[in-house]
């Protein structure tokens, strides 16, 4: 994990003071206030597949039974629990988290941690198939919540194991 980081903080220092303030500004607004720019979306798309790619890396490096993803890891898997209980967490039907029926379902959920996760409506990259890595036909995008949920609940389940690699 101690590598992991360290590259992470690695890339942040290369975009500079100026580049991470500017970056940070733009990528924390509110997506409404915002059109299609493909400046904007090429910021999101790099943010989104780092964020992605630093994930798969953590789950490459570590029992992610113990990983804990954010400081409210228990509050997210209790109130998914609690809500979401019959789905299929190994491979994820797209109906299941993306259609109306879903949203709705899902909306209310995501919100209440509005103000506890930072981003939390953030655009991320969420695996279909727990047991695959990231790849266009099993990725989709959800609300970051909407990841953090089923991503806790995949590790704290062991689906995330196969991809542990013990050095």
């Amino acid at each position: 994990r101690m590598q992991i980081m360290a590259e992470l903080e690695a890339e942040l220092s290369a975009l500079g003071i100026k580049g991470a303030q500017s970056a940070a500004s733009v990528l924390s607004a509110k997506a409404e206030d915002f059109g299609n720019e493909a400046g904007l979306e090429e910021i999101w798309a790099i943010k989104a597949v780092k964020y992605a790619e630093t994930h798969f890396k953590l789950l490459q490096s570590c029992d992610s039974k113990t990983l804990r993803l954010t400081r409210y890891d228990d509050l997210i898997f209790e109130q998914f629990q609690r809500l979401f209980q019959g789905l299929k967490l190994d491979v994820l039907n797209p109906a299941d988290i993306k259609s109306d029926e879903a949203k709705e379902l899902w909306r209310p959920f995501c919100h209440q941690f509005e103000n506890q996760v930072n981003d939390f409506n953030f655009g991320t990259l969420l695996r279909l198939d727990a047991s695959k890595d990231y790849s266009e036909e099993n990725t989709t995008l959800v609300p970051r919540v909407q990841f953090l949920a089923i991503e806790i609940a995949r590790n704290r389940l062991g689906l995330n194991l196969v991809h542990f690699v013990k050095s």
